[in-house]
């Protein structure tokens, strides 16, 4: 999954956006940077959220997660960020 950006939204949960192919298995999945793990989360599953109808680009997906991340570690116009099943 390429993460488009991460969303803190408690002290034990963390939206992660992003490009993802096929069904959110729950269970863990690892944040990585540049290809090094950085963070090992729990998907809990994926967030509904509305698309717009107007364009034909489909919107990112939301996978909820428990857990912490640091934003400040990631520049997503610069780094790779990516998010893979374990």
């Amino acid at each position: 999954m390429q993460v488009l950006d991460i969303i803190q939204m408690s002290p034990k949960e963390v939206f992660i956006v992003g490009n993802l192919e096929g069904a959110v298995k729950p269970g863990s999945w690892e944040l990585r940077l540049n290809g090094e793990a950085v963070a090992t989360l729990e998907a809990m599953g994926e967030a509904q959220i509305q698309g717009s109808s107007k364009g034909k680009l489909v919107p990112p997906r939301v996978v909820v997660c428990k857990g912490q991340v640091d934003k400040s570690r990631f520049d997503f116009t610069r780094d790779e960020v990516t998010m893979e099943k374990m």
